[in-house]
């Protein structure tokens, strides 16, 4: 009997020693100056969404050395883990032409780090991504850089649907995506 009270003592006691990792995290929040007016604005979208969110855990950092195949990242889609979010912005690849695009990528990663959010590869009848989670396209919403004939190209008519559907998978599809 006094061996199985060591027992459960000992595994009693680790358990606590395990929990007390969790209980003992502190969230930092780290965003360089030059992109906290696009997690302002995500947080703004939300509201207007009427999703309240409060971003206390959180470091936005740039990558300067990596020349991988990521414009961005995220390193955890768990929402309840109590872990750093750290999203890592690749400066070595040419990802974003324009501010749209650099607010695309932004948005798309804390789709994964605040919303949980995964890669989609989901498309709309007409062929357009379904989502700003699509995992290659940040041109979704952007200016078209390069205008057919003499006709400019605006695709920015169609960031209020990407921004909802950002906070609500199921938002219809919109006219211009049938």
């Amino acid at each position: 009997m006094q061996m199985i009270k060591s027992i459960l003592f000992v595994s009693v006691f680790a358990l606590a020693l395990s929990c007390s990792k969790h209980n003992n995290f502190v969230p930092v929040y780290q965003v360089p100056v030059e992109l906290q007016p696009y997690i302002d604005s995500f947080v703004k979208e939300a509201a207007n969404r009427g999703h309240s969110i409060v971003i206390t855990n959180l470091i936005v950092q740039y990558d300067t050395i990596s020349d991988g195949p990521l414009c961005g990242s995220c390193n955890s889609l768990d929402l309840n883990a109590p872990i750093q979010k750290v999203i890592t912005i690749n400066t070595n690849l040419p990802c974003w032409n324009n501010s749209t695009e650099l607010e695309t990528l932004i948005f798309h990663e804390l789709g994964h780090c605040i919303l949980g959010r995964k890669h989609t590869l989901v498309l709309l009848p007409n062929g357009d991504p379904k989502s700003i989670m699509t995992p290659s396209n940040l041109m979704i919403y952007s200016p078209c850089i390069y205008p057919i004939g003499n006709q400019p190209c605006d695709n920015f008519f169609k960031r209020t649907y990407y921004i909802d559907e950002l906070f609500n998978e199921k938002t219809p599809v919109p006219a211009w995506g049938e």
